[in-house]
């Protein structure tokens, strides 16, 4: 008998905090609820007619086969599981941008820790699937963080730093936001080497993580009491420092530029930066006639509106 399941993780974008997190720096993410990555698996049972090899294990996204960085990772995750010989075929759909700041390979590292632990009848609390996905995403972005596990396994707004690790965040009201994709791809790690030396100053490296924490503060204050205006403050002040690190490209300024003219209270760069995609706040009122504005500007760029909701803490 052939049993076949589904398995699903979410995207994610960051609010402040990306590059300072790296540093110890507390960082805020949301997830990105409607843009996922769904792996459906096989476990065939062995013996089957015609099987040749053991073990098997296979793997395709999108019905092409995947890269063997990929299947290692697949692989890996059934390490950390202590499944010995997994028996699978993993067919995997994603509406994730690529190399655009979304982590996308997070989401690849929870759906398969998912997907492993689902198919072999294990339980994964949240932060045990955050932290073995963030030992698997080791093998694309060296030593990452945890931040984008983080919130890709728990689906939830978090405030996050290394020392301390994930705490949901609270929020109230209902967010409406943009993702504007630049076009533009740069690899997270040659981003981190480019962004270092503004961060590993010596004569300002206290004061640079200190701000980060406060903007940090500041964000998860405005989303739990509905303050529209602090985030927005708080997110062009976060684009301006990550600007002056070199995380921004002169199309990144030119979108940021066109968001704001637009009627966009704030914009700033999401992920490592020097491409990827720009993260736009749009006003409670009239977010459908920024949205168009911005399209007939973007040309054949993709616009992802994006809606932030109520979350526990709060009554609906």
């Amino acid at each position: 008998m052939v049993i076949e399941r589904r398995f699903t993780a979410c995207a994610k974008t960051i609010l402040v905090g990306e590059h300072a997190v790296v540093y110890g720096a507390d960082a805020v993410a949301m997830p990105l609820h409607d843009m996922r990555l769904e792996l459906s698996v096989r476990q065939e049972p062995h013996g089957r007619p015609g099987s040749s090899q053991r073990p098997l294990l296979q793997m395709e996204l999108g019905g092409q086969p995947v890269s063997p960085q990929l299947v290692e990772a697949a692989r890996e995750a059934a390490r950390v599981l202590d499944i010995a010989s997994p028996d699978l075929k993993i067919a995997g759909t994603s509406s994730i941008l690529i190399g655009a700041g979304l982590g996308s390979s997070a989401a690849l590292c929870v759906a398969l820790l998912r997907a492993m632990a689902g198919v072999y009848g294990r339980e994964l609390p949240e932060a045990d699937l955050a932290r073995l996905a963030n030992r698997l995403e080791q093998a694309f972005h060296g030593t990452p963080s945890g931040l984008d596990t983080n919130v890709v396994a728990r689906e939830r707004v978090i405030r996050f730093n290394r020392r301390d690790g994930a705490h949901e965040v609270p929020v109230r009201g209902q967010w409406h936001f943009a993702l504007i994709d630049s076009g533009e791809r740069c690899a997270t790690s040659a981003m981190i080497d480019r962004v270092a030396p503004w961060f590993r100053n010596a004569a300002t490296t206290d004061s640079r993580i200190a701000r980060f924490n406060d903007l940090a503060s500041s964000a998860a204050t405005a989303l739990g009491t509905a303050d529209i205006r602090l985030l927005a403050d708080v997110m062009n002040e976060a684009s301006g420092l990550l600007a002056e690190a070199g995380a921004m490209t002169p199309v990144l300024h030119e979108l940021r530029d066109a968001a704001l003219a637009s009627g966009a209270l704030a914009t700033k760069v999401t992920g490592a930066g020097g491409g990827g995609c720009l993260l736009a706040l749009l006003p409670a009122e009239g977010t459908q006639d920024i949205c168009n504005k911005l399209d007939a500007h973007l040309g054949a760029r993709a616009l992802i509106p994006v809606t932030l909701k109520t979350t526990a803490g709060h009554s609906r």
